[in-house]
């Protein structure tokens, strides 16, 4: 068996060595060529997979360790009878991590309170639904808008309602163009204006959610109506808007999923797919290669939950790393290497470890099953 995969995803030896030949390759130019005789194809969200890459190939079986579809014609792949499996939720902790990490760095920056303030998610697939779970814990109201699901215990709300209503915006949509409800462009020219004055909008979902070009029209036009602005995933990656960037209060290249848990639970789902459809048992699973607990942390006992926790990402977690490397990228004179730059940063991106590879030692008097929410391995 001939495995043709995106060299950037994690631990692709360790999981697929034993089952044939292994051929790795820039997941960004990968070609037909590179996958003609390939059985199995693995790749991340940044490889169009379509008839131009695999009408003539022998590729049977498509893996993505990534959450989503929209960087597969899965039309075309279903008419070809070829098996496609995805990651979902994979890095869904990840992504909350890294969006709670980024509002207590802004917030703590920008002197910006979040005590009781009102989150307004836009999405609410495996990342937006933990998101809001965790945000209702930490003492957040939280609206959402996604017109697909309803939820019996978080308010939905139109997206206009939403903007004017929500202290914090936060976007996980997946990403589609067509159709009654597209996400392409989802916040644009005609509804940034309605966003609420001093709020926070991050995006953590898909780069083209946000027109882009609107979005810096608007912060152009309007520079203190946002209380902050927060940027991971943008149009036209690898070479985003730098305008944008530059005025941007963090930013971070498409790195919110990448907690090494997130990116080798990724590599563990495509893995244990590949088995199945090979009808052969898993001999590996995620465990076998995770590395031992980090550092024990002590409660802050600070005066709320949302303090004692945006107090402890910060330590565990010092996301202003990531924005001063992307930053030191943007002004790149050539498009080719501003790109690789772009590239390289998530290629050797750092080991990021979630919160549970931490213990958490805890007073007695805490409320164990309310600290068990955040994620920590609780130690009294």
């Amino acid at each position: 068996m001939q495995i043709v995969a995106d060299e950037n995803i994690a631990l692709l030896n360790e999981f697929f060595g034993h089952f044939g030949e292994l051929r790795c390759y820039a997941g960004r130019q990968l070609s037909a060529a590179q996958v003609k005789s390939a059985d199995v194809l693995l790749v991340r969200s940044v490889t169009p997979v379509n008839a131009a890459l695999l009408q003539d190939s022998s590729v049977c079986f498509v893996g993505s360790a990534t959450i989503g579809f929209d960087h597969m014609d899965q039309t075309w792949l279903a008419e070809q009878k070829i098996t496609v499996r995805t990651a979902p939720a994979c890095n869904a902790q990840s992504v909350v991590e890294y969006v709670f990490a980024a509002l207590a760095y802004v917030s703590k920056t920008k002197k910006i309170s979040l005590q009781n303030k009102v989150l307004g998610v836009v999405g609410l697939g495996n990342v937006g639904s933990l998101l809001a779970r965790l945000a209702q814990k930490l003492g957040f109201e939280v609206i959402f808008y996604y017109p697909f699901t309803h939820h019996a215990d978080i308010q939905q709300v139109e997206l206009a309602d939403l903007l004017q209503q929500a202290d914090v915006v936060s976007c996980h949509t997946p990403l589609t163009t067509t159709g009654t409800y597209s996400s392409y462009h989802l916040l644009n020219a005609h509804n940034l204006p309605l966003l609420k004055s001093g709020a926070i909008l991050l995006n953590a979902g898909r780069g083209a959610a946000i027109d882009n070009q609107a979005l810096l029209d608007f912060i152009t036009l309007n520079p203190k109506h946002l209380g902050a602005l927060i940027l991971d995933v943008w149009e036209n990656e690898p070479l985003p808007n730098r305008c944008l960037a530059h005025k941007t209060d963090l930013i971070t290249p498409h790195i919110a999923g990448y907690s090494l848990e997130g990116k080798w639970r990724g590599t563990e789902m495509i893995y244990s797919a590949l088995c199945e459809f090979l009808h052969q048992a898993p001999q590996h699973q995620l465990a076998d290669f995770l590395p031992p607990l980090s550092q024990s942390l002590s409660w802050p006992l600070l005066a709320s939950l949302w303090q004692n926790y945006a107090h402890l990402l910060q330590s565990i977690y010092p996301i202003q790393h990531d924005d001063h490397a992307f930053r030191k990228t943007l002004d790149i004179v050539t498009d080719n290497e501003r790109a690789s730059a772009f590239d390289a940063l998530r290629k050797n991106y750092w080991p990021r470890r979630e919160c549970s590879a931490f213990r958490l030692n805890v007073a007695p008097v805490a409320d164990i099953a309310q600290l068990k929410y955040l994620g920590f391995k609780i130690i009294i």
